[in-house]
């Protein structure tokens, strides 16, 4: 009696296992990326890009026309008031495990993050791999619009472009909140605006969008954005400088160069003994010549030399000029040297770190760099120059 009853348990725990909460493809709407944007009114614009099923005589539910995504707005006071009034006006429940991107629109960027995160890290539907960017400009559901000749939808190609080139200012939701709770930190992300290209056989011209620079937060709000070149400065405190490019002009209008990183590193030393504090940054790294407008012959050790102070030159002065703007104009560590005194000295970390913007705005920061050029390419001078124009 007890083994048929044991059978029988075993019976109705298989009959009633399986994936009881699943979703049919048919029944969802894939959220591709989502643009959030400042009412006048203080509430939240939501814009969704939403793919659109494949054509198909055999599948239920398709479309006959050409779209790719369609977009949805619904305007509330927080992500699930908006949310719920986008649904009331979708035929399938909304899916947001695969949504790529998120835009903030530059007005909301600046009123403040802090109400609109946490529903992006409650509800475990949303990936905190999602990248986020701040829109310059423009409203972020505008972005959305615009259609980009290579990829699917407008989300697509921004999740490629921060892939490809947005190294240094990559920032998924997982690393802006890691960022914004860490103490002797501040988060940053990249910036999206808009741009216009030419398409073959068109007249006029088209809007697209371009990644250029970074946007600075600040106790969860937008105080400012790095342009391009400091950018590049940035990126050698993210440990993703490797592939990075940097072209100086030689001494007395003579010409330029062109060095491509291969890697990087960076070491902040930290001297607490006194105020104002000091630190030091230390900037290595190893690369290629790839380009020599110039009319030295770098086979030779002396003009090779010469490149390479003018190259190591270069980067100092950018350093410290982007250092000096974020120390004095914006009072903000976006780099982490409040987080190496914590690690150096955590007895001084305690008593300054309740005013660390203003113990940073008064340090005292020296820059060195060392560069190596690994690889001049297989010639030495232009080939085009004559004999009598190189330098040797």
């Amino acid at each position: 009696m007890k083994r048929w009853t044991l059978i029988g348990m075993l019976l109705v725990l298989l009959i009633n296992t399986g994936c009881w909460d699943r979703k049919e493809i048919n029944d969802i709407g894939l959220v591709m990326g989502t643009g959030l944007d400042l009412e006048d009114n203080g509430n939240i614009k939501a814009t969704l890009q939403i793919a659109v099923p494949a054509p198909s005589s055999q599948v239920a539910g398709g479309t006959t026309g050409t779209e790719k995504f369609f977009l949805i707005s619904a305007v509330g006071k927080n992500g699930i008031d908006f949310n719920q009034k986008i649904q009331q006006k979708m035929s399938r429940t909304l899916f947001f495990s695969h949504r790529s991107i998120i835009l903030v629109g530059e007005d909301l960027a600046r009123k403040g993050l802090n109400d609109i995160l946490d529903m992006f890290n409650r509800n475990p539907r949303n990936r905190l791999k999602t990248y986020i960017l701040v829109v310059k400009g423009k409203k972020a559901g505008d972005m959305l619009h615009f259609e980009y000749p290579y990829e699917l939808a407008p989300s697509e190609a921004l999740k490629e472009m921060e892939l490809l080139w947005g190294a240094g200012t990559v920032v998924t939701l997982r690393d802006f909140l890691i960022a914004s709770a860490s103490e002797g930190t501040y988060p940053t992300t990249g910036v999206l605006e808009p741009t216009l290209y030419r398409r073959s056989g068109k007249k006029g011209e088209d809007k697209m969008f371009r990644i250029n620079g970074t946007a600075v937060f600040k106790s969860g709000k937008l105080i400012d954005f790095l342009n391009n070149a400091e950018t590049h400065q940035l990126l050698w405190f993210k440990d993703n400088k490797r592939t990075d490019k940097i072209t100086v002009d030689m001494p007395g209008g003579k010409g330029n160069v062109g060095f491509i990183i291969t890697s990087s590193k960076y070491k902040i030393n930290t001297d607490a003994k006194r105020n104002p504090l000091k630190f030091h940054v230390d900037l290595k790294a190893n690369g290629n010549l790839f380009e020599n407008n110039s009319s030295l012959d770098v086979t030779d050790p002396g003009n090779l030399e010469i490149v390479k102070k003018v190259i190591e030159n270069r980067v100092k002065q950018d350093m410290e000029a982007f250092l000096s703007k974020i120390q004095t104009r914006y009072k903000t560590d976006i780099v982490g040297f409040g987080q190496q005194l914590q690690r150096d000295n955590p007895k001084k970390w305690r008593t300054v770190e309740k005013q660390w913007d203003q113990y940073f705005a008064a340090a005292e920061v020296s820059v060195s760099v060392n560069i190596n050029i690994s690889n001049t390419g297989a010639i030495g001078p232009p080939l085009h120059l004559k004999d009598k124009e190189i330098v040797k």
